[in-house]
């Protein structure tokens, strides 16, 4: 008897020691995926049609993006031509690459840029924390009352990044980008390049974004700023793999 209660005892420890041991791993498998940042550069000796005809014919919108990959989002940013950002896990890096290698090229030139969500480390620090998600179903009025802005804030290093943070903090940075009334989309670092900052903004606030980076981002950053709009919408019924996720 006494046996069979130890036993019983090492069974029940030994259970819960593997379900803590499956919970660290699903814990582990929820974090295990990256976000790309996909830039499909418009080349400008093509017209659209022409472009759009040799994706259909490669197979682009069959294959990108791949099983077991998501659109974070799929923006038109004019004058740079597609950014797409995809979350994936590691494992899938190669298809990925694969997919835009065969597909994609001779259509656009292509960068790709590892990323991560830099929203959640500043939120505490801005005074604005308005922050959106794109909803396709917004009526058509309220959805043509605001505009889109991408503002890639990129890194000068010639200095380090506790130098530019000081400088941004000096200049009030966090207190005025974004500013009242202007929400956040998304806010991304792109490895290798700098921040990427998704805001949506009725077009009255134009001038107040430019100010604002103006006079609080330069000195920290290099600036660039495009008029954006969501091509997700228009090309999902395309995609074989309609997977999208939200940040």
């Amino acid at each position: 008897m006494k046996y069979t209660v130890l036993l019983v005892l090492f069974f029940l420890q030994f259970t819960g020691y593997s379900q803590s041991l499956d919970e660290n791993s699903s814990s582990e498998k929820a974090n295990d995926k990256l976000l790309l940042t996909i830039f499909l550069k418009h080349d400008q000796t093509m017209n659209l049609n022409e472009i759009e005809e040799i994706r259909t014919q490669q197979g682009f919108y069959e294959n990108l993006p791949p099983e077991g990959v998501a659109v974070v989002n799929w923006f038109v940013v004019m004058g740079l031509g597609q950014v797409v950002i995809l979350e994936l896990p590691a494992s899938k890096l190669s298809a990925v690459n694969l997919a835009i290698e065969r597909t994609a090229w001779k259509a656009f030139t292509t960068e790709i840029f590892p990323t991560y969500n830099l929203y959640p480390i500043i939120e505490h620090k801005l005074k604005n924390k308005s922050k959106v998600e794109l909803n396709e179903k917004l009526s058509t009025k309220k959805a043509n009352d605001k505009l889109l802005v991408t503002v890639f804030l990129k890194h000068n290093q010639t200095m380090t990044l506790n130098e530019i943070e000081t400088i941004r903090t000096n200049q009030g940075f966090y207190e005025n980008l974004p500013p009242e009334e202007v929400s956040v989309v998304n806010w991304f670092v792109v490895m290798g390049l700098g921040q990427m900052v998704v805001l949506e903004l009725p077009a009255s606030k134009l001038p107040a974004v430019n100010l604002a980076i103006e006079k609080t981002a330069w000195k920290a950053f290099t600036t660039e700023i495009y008029p954006t709009y969501n091509l997700y919408p228009i090309i999902e019924h395309k995609l074989k793999n309609k997977s999208k996720v939200n940040y």
